[in-house]
């Protein structure tokens, strides 16, 4: 059944030239017959003007139904919500938020989602087969926020390193041992396109076999951080699965507001 009704969806951070989303959604829009949908890129290094901002999109002429948000805006944003989804409240973490108008005052409200929680659930499902018995996050970023969600829900020890020392010991990265059967998750941007030659500092030498690796990043598929680990023998995940859980259900929550008067 295809819909004639006009809407746009966007991606706000900084930098966004390298996503993806955009060609997402628009084989959502193909296959499900939207042929008036589009889905935009805004860089956004600040969200300083962000209230105008939000403003002038929710009053064009094709009005914006929700957008998606990336680095380093996922938490930012809490502040301009009207309403936050009591997992991403948890997680303190935005990445999916949906424009309404009050129907009684028609101001603008913003509703916010964490939809990240389901993409790397989805990317956890891959690899259950690995016996896992502690997890390594890399990053303190709204990323590493829903990371760590899941691990709590599913059980999973952790430790966060950031800024070269684990935060919950002040264990200092010279000092980190990495034991068998450890997963690795790189939630950090180094390495992304265009930077595709950096990496974090890791100890990469006590890596093996027995490790997973998941690495956030999707552009490139395969990161020089995943290379140094794979040298290792570690298996290795990009973030292409994290990122098409994510935006599927992102998508559901732009296509209930669409039903909605």
């Amino acid at each position: 059944m295809t819909s004639t009704k006009a809407f746009r969806l966007g991606l706000i951070g900084h930098p966004v030239s390298h996503s993806k989303s955009p060609e997402i959604f628009r084989e959502k829009f193909g296959r499900e017959g939207f042929p008036n949908a589009s889905y935009e890129l805004f860089d956004l290094p600040t969200l300083d003007n962000f209230e105008a901002w939000i403003k002038q999109q929710a009053n064009a002429d094709i009005p914006l139904l929700g957008f998606n948000v990336t680095v380093p805006h996922k938490t930012q944003i809490i502040p301009f919500l009207t309403t936050i989804s009591a997992e991403a409240q948890a997680i303190q973490a935005v990445n999916t938020v949906v424009v309404s108008r009050n129907p009684i005052t028609q101001e603008i409200e913003l509703h916010g989602h964490n939809t990240d929680v389901d993409g790397f659930a989805k990317s956890l499902e891959i690899i259950s087969d690995s016996a896992i018995t502690q997890a390594i996050i890399l990053g303190d970023g709204g990323s590493a926020k829903a990371v760590r969600h899941i691990l709590n829900r599913q059980k999973i020890t952790y430790f966060t390193l950031q800024r070269g020392r684990i935060l919950e010991t002040n264990t200092p990265l010279n000092e980190l041992q990495i034991p068998p059967h450890t997963l690795i998750i790189q939630t950090t941007p180094v390495g992304m396109w265009p930077n595709i030659e950096a990496h974090i500092e890791f100890p990469f030498h006590q890596l093996s076999q027995t490790h997973v690796v998941i690495d956030l990043i999707y552009n490139p598929s395969q990161t020089t951080f995943m290379k140094k680990c794979e040298e290792r023998g570690a298996i290795t995940l990009n973030g292409q699965t994290m990122l098409n859980a994510q935006a599927e259900t992102a998508w559901q929550l732009f296509k209930s507001a669409l039903s909605t008067p």
